[in-house]
């Protein structure tokens, strides 16, 4: 590298000797010949002169040499910076008039006075060309410019020329072919513009990304349709169709909650409007049943889906037995990218039995949500944040009847903390609030422990007991009140590989906030193997504070991360 002497700018000089290391000139030493040292000092003095030039030093003096040790050596004297002094915006063609002429300066970014630097003009010229193109100018490009340096002055004149092209406003979409037999009033609901807005690359991207999503398409492409008379162009959508129907299957498996199958048949796009017909078995040993869930997706308006389901279930737990028919209404509502609401209706009618005997009963719920997405990926996170709450107010009618509001909230966060190493942490709380927990419905209470709560402990067993008057043992009831919290530290090997270590913690209480020593914490390793579409789960956890009763450990495999 040569040495730069002369600048006075502390940050010039640093970002002199960066440019000249950049581009590969190595230390000279005395014992290297003359002739080979000073064709270094030309080189960088060449690299110099040109980054100089780009950051506007258009009078910078450079003299490379070899000083006294016969090193090389470049002698810069910038100089005074040359500034605009005159800006002027151009545009060329027979609709050039209707251009956006103050908007395009404010695009511009460069005023008189600003130094004359190559990156900025071009970044500003790319603005200008976006600019028009988000309004109505699809077919705008850059013209010849001129920037003229004046030495005297110490200044430049510069003058932007733009062909803006036609103006252009979008109007109704059209059916270019392989529509997926979507409704023509569906597909119009899924633009994102208003006939006779100015055209944009934007909201034509936009149009076009609504439409890969959808269920029943598997290629969409969305462009203005060809020329024709007047500003106004039709918009040309094709969508080819994705296959109708879909089989899918899934096992699971862990020592607290047995083995468990359930396989799935999708029917796509019911009535054109990408309607998703889903119906579930599934045989556990906890849960056996039926369940069906029809979609509608952008229901009255975009961002806007209705889901109906109804479901038959038997539930084995150890708390509880029981035998469902729940039918439920869910609209949920994309707010933002990253905000989203719903807001349902559940009824359902069922004969429990439990600690405290048989009965029947039958629950009316209004459950509402508010959930913020932030995970940069949904099936296997590596940075971000997930938070949802959600309050259910209830009225339970049967052997007992209770009113009561049942609410929950929780937190995932993933913290990268190499390219390789990532720190997740989850924490779940939740209360019953208005009554008993004798007067609710089991499967309204708490329960915790097992896979899906705190690892390394039964399922349920986390939970308040009652004592049995028929055996007089102790039996899970179900609690007012629940705490949970994991954390991961997961290290992804290899492509296909990775390994986790976890702490996981929690408990359900028959008041409203659990007690300290009613926590228990477990820990544990596990194993994730990556196929592709999201890693295959195996982990072993053992409890840090076993009670009677509990096991050494406990084995889970499953689809996916633990959250």
């Amino acid at each position: 590298m040569a040495r730069i002497e002369g600048v006075e700018d502390p940050a010039l000089a640093r970002a002199l000797t960066n440019i000249v290391g950049e581009a590969g000139a190595s230390s000279a030493n005395a014992d290297e010949a003359p002739w080979r040292v000073r064709a270094q000092a030309r080189e960088a003095a060449g690299i110099l002169r040109r980054y100089l030039d780009s950051q506007g030093y258009y009078g910078a003096v450079i003299d490379p040499r070899i000083d006294e040790n016969g090193e090389a050596v470049v002698r810069v004297r910038p100089g005074q910076r040359f500034v605009f002094d005159a800006l002027a915006i151009d545009w060329i063609g027979a609709d050039a008039p209707g251009a956006p002429g103050e908007q395009a300066g404010e695009a511009l970014g460069i005023s008189i006075g600003d130094p004359v630097v190559a990156r900025g003009v071009i970044e500003a010229r790319a603005r200008v060309v976006t600019l028009l193109h988000e309004n109505g100018y699809l077919e705008a490009r850059e013209g010849e410019h001129d920037i003229i340096v004046d030495h005297a002055a110490q200044s430049a004149h510069a003058a932007f020329r733009f062909h803006p092209g036609p103006f252009i406003r979008l109007g109704a979409p059209q059916f270019a072919g392989g529509l997926a037999d979507l409704r023509p009033d569906f597909i119009e609901r899924l633009a994102p513009y208003d006939i006779g807005d100015p055209a944009s690359r934007t909201a034509l991207n936009e149009y076009s990304r609504r439409l890969q999503v959808l269920q029943s398409v598997s290629v969409a492409d969305v462009r203005l349709a060809p020329e024709d008379e007047g500003d106004l162009r039709p918009v040309d959508v094709r969508a080819d169709p994705a296959p109708r129907h879909r089989i899918e299957g899934a096992v699971r498996w862990s020592t607290s909650e047995g083995a468990g199958a359930e396989a799935a048949w999708t029917r796509r796009n019911m009535f054109g409007g990408d309607e998703t017909l889903r119906i579930t078995g599934q045989a556990a040993q906890l849960v056996q049943g039926f369940t069906t869930e029809l979609t509608v997706p952008h229901w009255r308006r975009y961002g806007e889906d209705l889901t109906v389901g109804a479901e038959l279930l038997a539930e084995r737990t150890d708390a509880f037995d029981q035998n469902v028919l729940r039918v439920s209404a869910v609209l949920a509502r994309q707010i933002t990218p990253r905000l989203s609401a719903t807001l349902g209706v559940r009824a359902q009618t069922a004969r429990v039995t439990d600690v405290s005997g048989s009965r029947s009963a039958t629950t009316f719920l209004v459950p509402a949500s508010v959930i913020w997405d932030g995970r940069d990926n949904i099936l296997d996170p590596g940075r971000g944040l997930y938070l949802d709450a959600t309050a259910a107010p209830g009225w339970s009618m049967g052997s007992e009847e209770s009113r009561y509001v049942r609410v929950e909230s929780g937190m995932r966060a993933y913290f990268p903390l190499s390219d390789r190493l990532i720190l997740a942490a989850r924490l779940r709380a939740g209360a019953i609030l208005g009554t008993s927990p004798d007067a609710l419905p089991a499967d309204e209470r708490f329960y915790a422990g097992g896979g899906g709560s705190v690892r390394g402990y039964e399922f349920q067993s986390l939970s308040p007991q009652r004592i049995d008057p028929d055996t007089g043992e102790p039996e899970i009831f179900g609690g007012r009140s629940l705490v949970e919290f994991s954390t991961e530290a997961r290290w992804r090997r290899s492509e296909r590989l990775g390994f986790v270590a976890f702490v996981d913690g929690g408990g359900a209480a028959a008041g409203l906030t659990p007690e300290i020593d009613e926590i228990r914490y477990a820990a544990g390793l596990g194993v994730r193997y990556y196929p592709g579409f999201g890693p295959l789960r195996f982990d072993v956890a053992t409890p840090l504070d076993r009670r009677s009763g509990d096991a050494a450990f406990q084995v889970y495999i499953s689809i996916g991360q633990a959250f």
